[in-house]
């Protein structure tokens, strides 16, 4: 029997499971992600010094790639300051039970957004990387 896997999720059929929450940390900043919840949506919470976010469903974007799952969610909308967004990347994993967790250590980045006033040549992205580290687990839902 093998693990069918789906948008970061696994339903099991064998002893191999692909962990669906994270909780991971780093220099003031903490990230929980869900990749499912009771509700079948993904749940994401983010906190540093001067953020606090909550979201879920489609309020989160996954991205898979040969990175890993892509998790990007907006901390702060478009603004005269321009957007912020927040990405995870989630690194495929692996548990051989419902009790086990595997440590996990990633990157977040941090993108700034910003609109030109005049047309001129112009970087418009900035771009500030987290180390995160932390533990992934499964949980059924």
């Amino acid at each position: 029997m093998q693990t069918v896997t789906t948008s970061s999720s696994s339903i099991p059929t064998a002893g191999v499971l692909t962990p669906n929450q994270y909780v991971l940390g780093g220099k003031g900043v903490r990230v929980e992600y869900s990749a499912t919840s009771i509700t079948g949506d993904p749940l994401l919470h983010y906190r540093d010094a001067t953020h606090e976010v909550n979201a879920r469903g489609e309020e989160i974007r996954q991205q898979e790639t040969e990175l890993g799952t892509l998790v990007t969610v907006t901390l702060e909308p478009d603004a005269d300051a321009g957007a912020l967004l927040l990405t995870v990347i989630i690194p495929r994993a692996q548990l051989r039970d419902t009790g086990g967790e595997v440590q996990i250590v990633t990157n977040a980045v941090l993108t700034r957004s910003r609109f030109p006033r005049l047309p001129a040549d112009a970087q418009l992205q900035s771009y500030r990387f987290l180390s995160l580290r932390g533990v992934a687990t499964f949980v059924v839902s």
